[in-house]
């Protein structure tokens, strides 16, 4: 989508250029600093993953549960610019230092069902075969009726359950499944935090003027900051929370270490007001790290099982951006300006976490993959007003 904003951009500035009827822009006669800060709105559409799945009833993982409520949200855009225009070798050049931070939070509660249909076939044979009457169903589960359930189980193709992946490292459950005792349903509560924030200090050249139009080049180091923290509750919602859940604590951090170029397009609209198109690439090395906290309990029949696990995993990358923002400026007096602009980011790589494959089984005593930090692209999408001042 970022890759079709350019060229509209681009034929909408030109378009404007070419029938407008203004002064041109100003010429850089003295030196002198700048300041810009604004606020605004920025919308994140960030990769999304699950620890939850659905298995079959061998409880192998057949899908995974979109629990995350963060596909796309927005939240508040802070940003600010000092900059300083100045004259050397014969050149007007100009050297910025910019930042911009954004944030949301956000909650999202949901249940999720396995097949009832089938679980009642499933539930009515076990029950009929090793429960008394009055029996409570999770009390005639034990090591040794279990495997006879597990029979059951396997033996109906149409059985779907839902549940979490099991332990973030990889781990085997000693007794009971991470299904939630065969197939009930689930409720899960998650609440997410995101941080967003960058630094960049670019120099720039401006061209002789062409026309109306005047443009300009720049190049700098940039630095960005992605941090993602997630709380987790599920449990069996047919029960008291306090007896089957499983609770996970994450923070995916990822910082961006590189180098932006770029290039800036600016014309008068009418007296006073002027439009900028600005475009960037940035080339970015990558350091991510992942810390999971997670404890399941399971309390509905004996043994008690109460799991706590520790997980940690680190990764590197190349990372690339892609950023277009366009901008109306109008002159409120010599030294003071007004600003309206909208802009559009691309992100090749953002952290998401990964925690097992598809087909892994996740019955009692069976390891499966441990939580790992994978890679999706990412974009942004933002809307400023601000107000710039020249000393």
């Amino acid at each position: 989508m970022t890759l079709k904003i350019l060229p509209m951009a681009v034929s909408l500035f030109l378009v404007m250029c070419s029938q407008a009827n203004a002064t041109p822009p100003d010429t850089v006669d003295n030196d002198h600093i700048y300041l810009q800060a604004g606020g605004g709105v920025h919308f994140l559409d960030l990769p999304e993953s699950s620890p939850f799945v659905r298995t079959n009833g061998k409880e192998e993982i057949v899908g995974f549960l979109e629990h995350y409520d963060a596909e796309f949200k927005s939240g508040p855009r802070i940003e600010m610019i000092a900059g300083y225009n100045y004259q050397a070798a014969g050149k007007n050049l100009y050297t910025e230092l910019s930042g911009f931070s954004t944030s949301y939070r956000s909650s999202h509660t949901h249940v999720y069902r396995g097949d009832v249909a089938a679980w009642a076939d499933v539930r009515a044979q076990f029950e009929t075969q090793y429960c008394q009457q009055g029996t409570e169903f999770g009390a005639c589960i034990t090591p040794e009726t279990e495997q006879h359930l597990v029979a059951l189980i396997n033996n109906d193709p149409h059985i779907r359950s839902v549940g979490w992946i099991g332990k973030i490292d990889g781990g085997s459950i000693s007794f009971g499944a991470p299904n939630f005792a065969w197939g009930d349903p689930i409720r899960i509560k998650t609440k997410r935090k995101v941080d967003f924030y960058g630094l960049g200090l670019v120099t720039g050249v401006l061209f002789p003027q062409t026309g109306q139009s005047r443009t300009s080049f720049y190049i700098g180091p940039s630095f960005k900051r992605l941090d993602q923290e997630s709380d987790i509750f599920a449990y069996e919602s047919n029960r008291e929370p306090q007896v089957n859940n499983v609770t996970l604590k994450e923070d995916l951090e990822a910082s961006y270490y590189g180098a932006t170029l770029g290039s800036r397009i600016e014309g008068p609209l009418r007296q006073r007001w002027h439009l900028m198109l600005d475009g960037k690439l940035g080339l970015y090395y990558l350091d991510s790290e992942y810390r999971g906290l997670q404890r399941t309990l399971l309390s509905s029949s004996g043994p008690v099982l109460d799991e706590r696990t520790d997980w940690d995993d680190d990764s590197s990358e190349v990372a690339a951006t892609l950023g277009v923002e366009t901008s109306l400026s109008i002159a409120l007096s010599e030294n003071m300006n007004f600003r309206v602009a909208a802009g559009a980011d691309y992100l090749s790589h953002a952290p998401v976490i990964r925690y097992a494959r598809h087909g892994e089984g996740l019955a009692s005593g069976q390891t499966h993959s441990a939580a790992h930090i994978a890679y999706s692209d990412a974009f942004g999408y933002f809307t400023t007003i601000s107000i710039g001042i020249k000393l």
